[in-house]
């Protein structure tokens, strides 16, 4: 691809570009999803002094931006706690590679110890529990607001209290770039986005194989079958990178093999400068 490919990664107060007179060798690998667990990606830079390396240690967040020039779709890619910092020699190019989760420190280590009285919504202690977090709150607004009619106490882990709510109201929780959104598992936010050939779409659109029939190896197992039929199909969609679609996006495609509405179940942006995403029909 013969288009300029942006990346910026801010960590350790410092800026460092892939472009310019002072680019460097940048890779990404960038991952997510609407799973409940925070996504780790990785970050890899060449050539970085010692003392670059010692200051991203120290500072413990990174933010990446990424995207081709000429699209004018240069945007954050990712935001978050960096988890471990890694150097090691691949033959004359000194490697660093930087592991990065959305929130996954406050995730692991925040506590929330609270009694609310009686006639307390779900959503109301999900707000306390996410800004204890430090989360950004993008949405909360579960399927099923379960009201506590005698009342909750909240003790230890932020995350295990958020995860049991979740349950409780029928819901799906994810964070991405340190925001966190719980809702109906079906539903997502219209981008307006429309992918084909001439806005970066590449390919066609594949179904994924997991889904696309019966995978039970062993015919006797008639539950695990029953199971397999009421999945939904799910597609496999690769385009340009871009970094306005991200969990949960509802997006239009128009391909050959298919055309209508979906929602992005998950996807990573790729060192190969590409976006790969899973989505179902909606």
């Amino acid at each position: 691809m013969y288009w300029i490919r942006e990346i910026e990664v801010l960590a350790g107060g410092k800026k460092f570009e892939s472009t310019g007179d002072r680019g460097l060798d940048i890779d990404l690998n960038i991952s997510f999803g609407d799973k409940e667990e925070p996504d780790v990606s990785e970050v890899a830079i060449y050539n970085l002094s010692d003392h670059s390396i010692n200051e991203i240690k120290k500072q413990g967040y990174c933010i990446v931006n990424a995207g081709y020039k000429e699209l004018g779709n240069i945007a954050n890619v990712l935001s978050g706690d960096i988890e471990d910092v890694n150097t090691d020699w691949q033959g004359l190019d000194k490697v660093t590679k930087i592991k990065v989760s959305d929130g996954g420190k406050a995730w692991r280590t925040a506590e929330l110890n609270a009694t609310y009285e009686k006639g307390t919504k779900a959503s109301f202690i999900m707000r306390d529990l996410a800004n204890v977090m430090g989360y950004e709150i993008v949405e909360i607004t579960p399927k099923d607001d379960k009201v506590y009619k005698l009342g909750k106490t909240i003790q230890g882990p932020c995350s295990n209290s958020l995860k049991q709510l979740v349950k409780d109201t029928n819901s799906k929780m994810f964070i991405n770039k340190n925001r966190i959104t719980i809702r109906d598992e079906k539903k997502g936010y219209d981008t307006g986005f429309v992918l084909n050939g001439e806005t970066g779409l590449i390919g066609s659109p594949t179904l994924n194989k997991d889904d696309s029939g019966d995978k039970t190896e062993a015919r006797g197992k008639t539950k695990d079958k029953k199971k397999n039929k009421k999945e939904k199909k799910t597609w496999k969609v690769v385009c340009l990178l871009n970094p306005k679609i991200e969990t949960d996006s509802i997006i239009k495609i128009e391909s050959r093999s298919v055309n209508g509405t979906f929602r992005v179940i998950s996807g990573k942006h790729t060192n190969d400068f590409n976006t790969e995403l899973k989505v179902e029909e909606v």
